[in-house]
């Protein structure tokens, strides 16, 4: 495939343009996930609950991998009222703690895992810096390290499987500067700049991925997207999962010139996860709306400080860090 394959429509991909939603792209999904286990982590709303859904929808057994069981009971319910036959389970996750990365790692490394979609994360960011795990502020270590440790611990799944690791970028990459050398905020911490700082963190990291795996001749694929700007305004109303107050509605609606709603975002991180293109690909490729901040799912061009080794090497130190000190992927 031609490395101009990296930018433009997915069709480049050899298997057609998905639709604007989860919803139109059921019958473009269908029975490409039978078969397979997809793990979800933040999966009980947003982002994650749609994902879930298409999987689900796909023939795939769906791990919802969430901090609040009641909530995880919720989604599951709402999945399974729309997917009949649907397979789903919960385990726990906590996304800041590298122990619950641990012990959700422990229960899946015995498993024939497919997809991991590294979705949980912080949007709402504190005012003012607050300590997470090995130094970094909470931010980095919700959004970054816990899934970090988890990916670390599954690494003997990526070496036996064509597995798939979906990680969950932010179009904030390309609108606020990163620091690789203020990486954990010691200084200047901003709210906003912690949270590109940590989806700058997470592309760069699996775009590197992508490439130690190659390196390694691993079987699977480490896939970065962004949703673009997806809001819950916009988003389609799911009892218990999205029901924003009619303020927050009419709010949103104003915005969407520029935005869209979840269920029209999570295409990205669906095709990632089931695109029959994707291990013909070129190593690198990044999902993303069209038009930067909504559009159908397309090759998108990521900030280009997440796809250069000064950022790259930082983030694969602190992988290494949230590891223990060990490289699960040494060359």
């Amino acid at each position: 495939m031609s490395i101009e394959a990296r930018a433009g429509t997915l069709d480049r991909l050899g298997y057609g343009t998905p639709h604007h939603d989860v919803y139109a792209n059921r019958a473009r999904w269908a029975g490409l996930g039978a078969g397979k286990a997809a793990v979800v982590t933040g999966a009980n709303s947003g982002l994650g609950f749609f994902t879930s859904l298409a999987l689900a929808e796909s023939g795939a057994h769906v791990v919802l991998a969430c901090r609040n069981e009641a909530k995880a009971e919720v989604a599951m319910k709402e999945i399974q009222r729309r997917v009949p036959h649907a397979k789903l389970e919960y385990l726990p996750f906590e996304a800041s703690s590298l122990e619950s990365a641990t012990a959700l790692g422990s229960i899946l490394r015995h498993r024939e895992l497919d997809i991991l979609v590294a979705n949980a994360g912080m949007i709402r960011t504190p005012a003012t810096r607050v300590a997470g795990s090995l130094g970094y502020e909470s931010t980095m270590s919700t959004n970054f390290l816990g899934h970090a440790r988890l990916v670390g611990e599954l690494a003997e799944n990526f070496r036996s499987r064509p597995m798939r690791l979906i990680g969950l970028g932010s179009v904030s990459t390309l609108l606020l500067k990163t620091d690789p050398n203020n990486l954990a905020l010691d200084h200047g911490y901003h709210a906003y700049r912690a949270y590109a700082q940590s989806k700058a963190a997470v592309q760069a990291f699996t775009l590197a991925m992508d490439h130690r795996l190659k390196q390694l001749s691993w079987p699977s694929r480490a896939i970065a997207v962004h949703p673009g700007y997806s809001i819950s305004g916009l988003t389609l109303p799911v009892p218990g999962i999205n029901e924003p107050p009619y303020f927050k509605r009419v709010r949103d609606q104003m915005q969407a010139s520029f935005a869209q709603g979840k269920h029209e975002g999570s295409v990205s991180l669906v095709e990632a996860a089931l695109n029959p293109g994707i291990p013909a690909s070129p190593r690198g490729i990044y999902l993303g709306p069209r038009f930067l901040s909504k559009g159908e799912s397309s090759l998108a061009r990521p900030a280009k400080v997440t796809r250069q080794k000064r950022l790259m090497d930082p983030v694969w130190k602190i992988f290494i860090e949230a590891n223990g000190g060990m490289d699960p992927f040494k060359i």
